[in-house]
């Protein structure tokens, strides 16, 4: 175990020798200085866990060097050795961040036990705030773990570190597969200038700061700074600026950038140790909502190109899923649903009729009209497309709209017999889309409809198979498309 490193100041050699001998005694490591600057500068330049100082010295006093360590270092613990000990020393020594005193001439039982107690608060105290700011990552990885959204992920992200650091700016830059350069997708707190400049120099700037999985921390010297961390001096400004690759299998896959805009605040240590345990929590969850992204297009565009297999079974209904989804598309647009909603209907009316795969060819391909018992066999189809659908979960969403897609706005449709807004919208919209698809397509048993009449059988049975609403929104499409004109 390394041992714990003490500083000692004082102007008095036979106090710096018992001091030394004392805690060397007691397996501390310790260094003994008689000039208060020079101590000051060792504790800028290297790393001690407690400074023992003397009150009264000749060229600066104890109180002045308390006030310029802790302009720098918040954290470590200083005792005060004095032979004048008065209240006003006190009062002063603790406002200005001492945890102890220690009376000339002291024994080394007291000098232990005072060394002792300050370094056990200390760590309490490093325990508890590492606790403190670690616990809002734990609620922060649940979140993670169920969020595939890349979109959202980067939301999440940037608003975690922007409420539990106070940041004022955070963003996220993701290197482009494709290009290989970095690209801005997601911050907070940037005005379009910073942005732009953030874009032109910032990055440029983190690239180089982190190459080769290095972390930077631009800030004022002299801050004591985690393991793994490169410290910068701020360029231009006192902004307080932290650079941390997000790596993903020892490879840079982005990088997060957390801002304050004035120096007065510096990240303290346990800030800058949250934002490299969210950063390594940020790279894993980003490449897993990669992955589940490509693995969701993987699945789909097998179960389009199963959908496919239904419609080269039909020769009549030849693009016609294809079709409907373009429909399906213009009237969600038209309702100014959320792209997530619009998209989650696209593949539905993609998949609607995916069901039909499990209609045996004499019945999809009959070219009379079917018996009641084929009839039966068919309106299955519904209920066979949201079951195939409900083991694929990147799709599920698809599922409802697919079963309920041949329920009537009366309650006459099936399989369930649902009326009105208790259809689901997506349902509503794709059951307009496919019967005007359908009427417009050649039939073994008829021929098709014009545009024209077959709108007619659409506001005929408005209100009775179809959502009034569906219907007038689906009309002013075909309109705007120019596929009917104003009658």
């Amino acid at each position: 175990m390394q041992k714990e490193k003490i500083l000692v100041i004082d102007d008095e050699d036979f106090i710096l020798q018992l001091a030394k001998d004392i805690l060397t005694k007691t397996n501390y490591e310790v260094k003994t200085i008689s000039d208060g600057n020079e101590g000051i500068r060792l504790l800028e330049n290297g790393k001690f866990d407690l400074l023992l100082t003397d009150i009264r010295m000749p060229d600066i006093s104890g109180l002045d060097v308390i006030k310029h360590v802790r302009t720098a270092n918040k954290e470590i613990p200083i005792i005060i050795i004095t032979g004048h000990g008065t209240l006003e020393i006190a009062v002063n020594a603790l406002r200005l961040g001492a945890q102890g005193f220690i009376l000339k001439p002291f024994t080394p039982v007291e000098l232990r036990a005072a060394v002792a107690d300050a370094l056990e608060k200390t760590r309490l105290l490093k325990e508890n705030i590492k606790l403190r700011t670690l616990m809002p990552l734990f609620e922060f990885s649940r979140d993670l773990i169920s969020q595939t959204d890349p979109r959202r992920l980067l939301k999440l992200i940037v608003e975690t570190a922007l409420k539990e650091i106070r940041a004022d700016s955070v963003s996220i830059c993701l290197i482009n597969e494709e290009t290989g350069k970095f690209e801005l997708c997601e911050e907070r707190g940037m005005s379009g200038e910073m942005i732009r400049d953030f874009m032109d120099n910032g990055v440029r700037e983190a690239a180089k700061l982190i190459s080769g999985g290095k972390k930077a921390l631009i800030s004022d010297p002299g801050v004591n700074l985690p393991d793994g961390y490169e410290g910068m001096a701020p360029i231009g400004d006192k902004s307080q600026r932290v650079y941390v690759p997000l790596t993903v299998r020892d490879n840079i896959a982005g990088i997060l950038f957390v801002g304050r805009s004035s120096g007065e605040h510096p990240f303290s240590p346990s800030e800058v140790e949250f934002i490299s345990v969210l950063s390594g929590q940020a790279a894993a969850a980003i490449e897993n909502a990669r992955l589940y992204e490509k693995l969701e297009q993987s699945y789909l565009s097998m179960i389009v190109a199963l959908s496919g297999v239904v419609e080269a079974r039909d020769s009549n209904t030849d693009k016609h899923m294809k079709d409907i989804a373009e429909y399906s598309v213009a009237i969600s647009q038209r309702l100014n649903l959320k792209n997530e909603e619009i998209e989650n209907i696209r593949r539905a009316a993609l998949l609607h009729d995916l069901g039909k795969i499990c209609v045996p060819d004499h019945i999809l391909m009959k070219p009379d009209k079917l018996s009641d018992e084929e009839m039966d066999i068919v309106r299955k189809h519904p209920l066979d497309g949201a079951r195939i659908l409900e083991a694929v979960e990147p799709i599920r969403d698809a599922k409802n709209i697919i079963r309920h897609h041949h329920e009537f706005f009366d309650g006459s449709g099936y399989p369930d017999g649902l009326r009105g807004e208790k259809i689901p919208l997506g349902a509503r919209i794709i059951a307009v889309a496919d019967a005007f698809g359908a009427m417009i397509t050649d039939r073994p048993y008829r021929s098709a409809l014009s545009v024209n009449e077959a709108v007619k059988e659409l506001r005929e049975f408005s209100g009775i198979q179809f959502d009034p609403q569906i219907v007038e929104i689906f009309i002013s499409v075909l309109r705007t498309k120019g596929i009917m004109g104003n009658d």
